[in-house]
């Protein structure tokens, strides 16, 4: 008994220091449950890097790209005032104004050779249009048969017809009458005992041109031109 006392105290000293060997092997675990909050921690940003995106998502330019092809739609139309371009070719079409009637420094009054057939005498008068413009010429010519003083012999009268002509004169145009007479007076049959000097005035015109014609002054008529 005495023999074994020493083996019990070993014994018990033995599982003293095993109780200290294990007490701070559970007192230095007690600080490795401290991570876990550690841990916790990195989930922290997770909300600001979802956060992020949403503010890129309205900073999208969709709507600025919505509303750039509104005026390019609207350019097309552009080319409508090209349309009158067709009308600025229809107002190049317009009617010219219609000439007015020739006046007398418009026209040259001439006369042809008197020609002779039994007991007529004819004559050509013509009314050229002298000026850089059109004019319109109707109706009849003014006549008379004068004498060498310029006296009226006979008024030459204006031959009967359906309608006067109306003509446009182009520059360089011209407009004849002829002038017809006897040498005998028709209604009697004698002979017609005076010659008078031709003098003509241009239809609507007012001054008289002395032509080289002399004609017997019987029944002396005037057509209108044609």
């Amino acid at each position: 008994m005495k023999a074994m006392l020493p083996l019990l105290v070993v014994v018990a000293l033995v599982g003293c220091s095993a109780q200290h060997a294990t007490g701070p092997e559970t007192s230095t675990s007690a600080p490795v449950a401290s991570p876990i909050p550690v841990s916790a921690s990195p989930s922290v940003p997770t909300p600001v890097a979802s956060g992020s995106p949403t503010p890129a998502a309205t900073s999208v330019p969709t709507p600025v790209a919505s509303q750039s092809p509104i005026p390019a739609a609207t350019s097309p139309q552009a080319p409508t005032p090209d349309a009158p371009t067709s009308s600025v070719e229809a107002s190049g079409t317009a009617t010219l104004p219609a000439p007015g009637p020739c006046t007398d420094d418009d026209l040259t009054v001439g006369n042809g050779t008197v020609q002779s057939a039994n007991t007529q005498r004819r004559v050509l008068v013509s009314f050229t249009n002298s000026s850089s413009h059109a004019c319109t010429l109707t109706g009849y010519p003014g006549a008379d048969l004068v004498t060498a003083a310029g006296g009226v012999l006979v008024h030459v009268q204006r031959r009967t017809a359906n309608a006067a002509h109306h003509l446009t004169l182009n520059p360089g145009d011209a407009a004849n009458a002829d002038v017809l007479s006897y040498v005998i007076d028709t209604t009697t049959g004698d002979d017609c005992g005076r010659i008078g000097t031709l003098v003509v005035t241009p239809p609507n015109g007012y001054v008289s041109h002395t032509l080289t014609a002399n004609l017997p002054i019987c029944s002396a008529t005037i057509s209108s031109v044609s």
